[in-house]
């Protein structure tokens, strides 16, 4: 049985294996090990850190651009389950499909807040569908 911690980690390094096929993107911030801890702890977890990360992050367009990525990579890593199979005995089936929708609707959040933020910044913009396309 995993500890928090165990869990994150192997959650985090699962993600930066399956970046290796998308070309030159290395991750710079630990945002997919911070909601893998969140994972661990419940639905409030997950919204808590999405807050914390936007606001303290949300005004640099490269980490708001790893954000998106990796609220999308959750949703998929749940709805494949990849990470709830992690999670063990803590995710059962309705926490899974949970998370599934939980990720993808912040992920939409933030991918709409990029937009807002940054529709008026070339260089924010064109790094960002350089990243996520």
């Amino acid at each position: 049985i995993m500890n928090v911690f165990e869990y994150s980690a192997k959650a985090e390094q699962n993600w930066k294996r399956n970046l290796e096929d998308m070309g030159a993107f290395h991750p710079q911030y630990t945002f997919y090990g911070d909601f893998s801890i969140a994972d661990w702890y419940g639905e409030k977890s997950i919204r808590d850190t999405y807050k914390n990360v936007i606001k303290s992050w949300g005004d640099d367009y490269e980490a708001l651009t790893e954000i998106v990525m990796v609220l999308n990579h959750k949703s998929w890593s749940f709805n494949g389950n990849v990470d709830s199979h992690w999670l063990g005995a803590r995710c059962t089936e309705e926490v899974r499909q949970r998370y599934v929708e939980v990720y993808a609707e912040l992920y939409d959040k933030a991918d709409a807040e990029f937009y807002k933020r940054y529709k008026d910044n070339d260089d924010a913009m064109r790094y960002y569908f350089e990243v996520t396309d």
